[in-house]
């Protein structure tokens, strides 16, 4: 990998967590220039804004979670599994803070909504997520382990409503109880209203 890249790289790991918990107006670039440890001439030799900084920033973290959520989809072998498997990601994200500042899709969606480049990104890394739950719903359904009449849209929001909101109440009030609370709630309504 060339030093330009590298150094790219660095600045997009090292700005992600800032964005992340402090969103796009609270991130200030003398920020970004302290904890990368990098000049401003040299952040701008890499990047042309700080909006280009951002949605970096943002693809970084929201692959983060990606990859945390492949690995874990990985160990499992049913859809029921996976479905379940989901939560405990996210719980994980809360808990031990796997990505700083917590899941970006929801930070984003919070902190910069008034941002169009950003609330456009949150919005495309949301439809991702709800395609790759329809998909392990079409996957439970085609292996009979799922009813065959599940409303896919419906199942999708619940599931993410609940587990962002857990994700909000356990950031707000520092207690990752709410998160608990918000996935066992998850569980309940995977296997009451998917799973035959």
């Amino acid at each position: 990998m060339r030093k330009g890249q590298v150094t790219k790289e660095h600045i997009i790991r090292q700005s992600a967590g800032l964005f992340n918990k402090k969103g796009y107006t609270g991130t200030s670039l003398s920020e970004i220039i302290e904890r990368s440890n990098i000049r401003k001439g040299g952040i701008y030799n890499h990047f042309e804004s700080k909006d280009e900084i951002a949605i970096a920033a943002f693809d970084y973290t929201f692959t983060q979670v990606k990859n945390l959520l492949a690995e874990e989809l990985a160990k499992r072998s049913t859809p029921t599994d996976k479905m379940l498997a989901i939560c405990e990601v996210y719980i994980r994200l809360v808990e031990q803070d796997e990505c700083e500042g917590g899941c970006p899709i929801l930070n984003t969606a919070v902190n910069d909504d008034g941002h169009p480049l950003l609330k456009q990104r949150a919005q495309l890394a949301m439809k991702e997520m709800m395609t790759a739950l329809v998909k392990i719903m079409e996957d439970g359904i085609t292996r009979n382990e799922f009813r065959s009449d599940i409303d896919m849209e419906e199942a999708c929001s619940v599931v993410i409503a609940l587990i962002e909101g857990g994700v909000m109440l356990s950031k707000l009030f520092d207690d990752n109880k709410y998160i608990r609370q918000c996935t066992d709630q998850v569980k309940v309504y995977i296997m009451e209203h998917i799973v035959i």
